[in-house]
């Protein structure tokens, strides 16, 4: 087993225990809020939670701070690993040099928090509009680094396959 192997498995436990540590307080409908896009929308979501439930979106979006570091990390080794299963190179290189993006997205991802505290506070049309950017750019960031994943993955399985023959 690889190292890329063992850090991922490593960082994908702790990616999976934290989603159940947050999960209590993480209410169903959080991505359509992340994803508003508009002051009407958030409003609508907002306006359908308790007070109960404020607290606890606060207190979910104050534990995703750590889950970030837990699942870039479980993305950024799931790609190195998946690049040196495959055993291509060009996938190797690509994700010794583009594993750093998934950063990126982990850092869109604060600002998203931030911005949907703020919009706890007050929905403005500014943090409604950040929110929903940075979740996008987060989403899809991850989105491709997914692909990148199965891609590399489904070309290892081949090439063995193929050589085994």
């Amino acid at each position: 087993m690889s190292p890329y192997t063992k850090n991922f498995l490593f960082a994908l436990g702790a990616t999976v225990i934290w989603f159940f540590i947050m999960r209590p307080f993480t209410p169903p409908n959080i991505v359509a809020f992340e994803l508003a896009g508009s002051v009407d929308a958030a409003h609508a979501i907002i306006s359908n939670w308790s007070t109960e439930q404020i607290s606890n979106v606060k207190i979910g979006i104050y534990l995703d701070f750590v889950f970030i570091i837990a699942y870039c990390s479980a993305f950024m080794y799931a790609s190195r690993a998946a690049a040196s299963f495959s055993g291509i190179e060009f996938f190797i290189k690509t994700a010794q040099q583009a594993t750093w993006i998934i950063w990126v997205a982990g850092m869109c991802d604060a600002i998203e928090n931030i911005s949907l505290l703020t919009t706890l506070q007050e929905v403005t049309e500014r943090s409604v509009s950040i929110a929903f950017y940075t979740a996008t750019v987060k989403f899809s960031i991850l989105l491709v680094t997914l692909a990148f994943v199965l891609i590399a993955l489904t070309a290892g399985v081949f090439r063995k396959v193929t050589r085994h023959r």
